[in-house]
């Protein structure tokens, strides 16, 4: 059978998922060493999605939100405007895929 777009998006934001992660909880180890967890999930107060899991965990939706909520104080150090504007774009294909 063949597998739909959906699927096909699907499975390219479990990989995005997979390959971001680990950059995301180094780069937040890197800015606030022990306390890199406990920062992360400063932005997320009222969302009880990532509740006490590790970053590595969460979902793309939540580490692409926490890419550009953080930027400034985290991820402009390693990255540039061109890769904020493609963190954008992926949060908007993203939401296009989850709510159809």
């Amino acid at each position: 059978m063949a597998i739909t777009k959906q699927e096909r998006v699907g499975k390219a934001m479990e990989l995005l998922r997979a390959g971001i992660a680990p950059f995301v909880e180094r780069e937040f180890k890197s800015q606030y060493q022990q306390q890199a967890a406990e920062a992360a999930r400063r932005y997320f107060v009222d969302d009880r999605t990532v509740g006490k899991k590790p970053v590595t965990e969460w979902d793309v939706a939540a580490l692409l939100k926490l890419m550009w909520e953080a930027w400034n104080e985290v991820f402009a150090r390693t990255l540039g405007r061109a890769e904020r504007s493609l963190v954008q774009e992926l949060r908007d294909c993203r939401n296009k895929w989850a709510h159809q």
